[in-house]
């Protein structure tokens, strides 16, 4: 709800005024138009350009295309897995039948801040903090920036009672298997937009399916965290050497 009029409802059926979409989508995509700002003003078009270059970069190899795959599907099974010992139900299927969905996901979250978080901030902050407290710091920014959205009315974060702690801890982790995967791929901020684009389909249709439950809320985002403790302990987030 904004200036107490209804805003539509992500998590539902319900439809206010078009017009109050657009801070949410002006909002959405304030990351991007940041880093690109940002770029322009310190860089110029060379900058730019290295922006560019560095967004189509698809050439990232089919092991890190993998690998992105797996940091996905493998938390996500851990997810079903604890709604299951909950008690909860939930139908696989769900991941074929929303499939059309998918494409329209690549610009609202991926391409709409990844240019900010991975393409301007990472690689920035990692010159002065490692990769480990870049990780960590572009994660608590990632995070807090998506703070409005747990007080408006409509959108996913408000209507599922997400708690900002549980959230916060999931977003960072994810920071940091998305530190691990730019590092090895050559900063490509193509490498992020993708991990970016298969996490939020697969959490949208888990967010689909699942019966939801305060414990369920709490505990949803711990397979990413170990999923990012794991990496973390084995790479310490650095580039993979190769084998001699």
């Amino acid at each position: 709800m904004v200036l107490g009029i209804p805003a539509s409802n992500f998590a539902g059926k319900e439809r206010g005024p078009a017009w109050v979409l657009v801070p949410f989508l002006l909002g959405g995509f304030m990351p991007s138009i940041a880093g690109l700002v940002l770029t322009g003003v310190r860089e110029g078009k060379a900058g730019l350009r290295a922006i560019w270059r560095r967004l189509v970069h698809f050439r990232i190899g089919w092991r890190w295309y993998l690998a992105a795959v797996v940091l996905v599907v493998l938390p996500t099974a851990g997810q079903l897995l604890l709604h299951r010992l909950l008690g909860g139900r939930f139908e696989l299927s769900l991941f074929v039948t929303m499939v059309a969905s998918a494409l329209p996901l690549i610009v609202i979250g991926p391409l709409s801040e990844e240019i900010g978080w991975r393409g301007y901030a990472l690689d920035r902050l990692q010159g002065k903090l490692g990769a480990v407290g870049a990780g960590l710091v572009v994660g608590a920014g990632w995070s807090l920036w998506h703070l409005p959205l747990f007080f408006w009315t409509g959108t996913s974060q408000h209507e599922l009672a997400l708690p900002f702690a549980g959230f916060l801890c999931g977003v960072t982790a994810l920071s940091l298997l998305m530190t691990w995967l730019h590092n090895n791929t050559g900063g490509s901020i193509w490498t992020a937009v993708f991990f970016h684009w298969i996490y939020t389909y697969a959490g949208t249709v888990t967010a689909t399916g699942v019966t939801r439950s305060s414990v369920y809320n709490w505990l949803e985002y711990m397979p990413f965290v170990a999923a990012a403790l794991v990496v973390l302990a084995l790479t310490g987030l650095r580039k993979r050497e190769p084998r001699g």
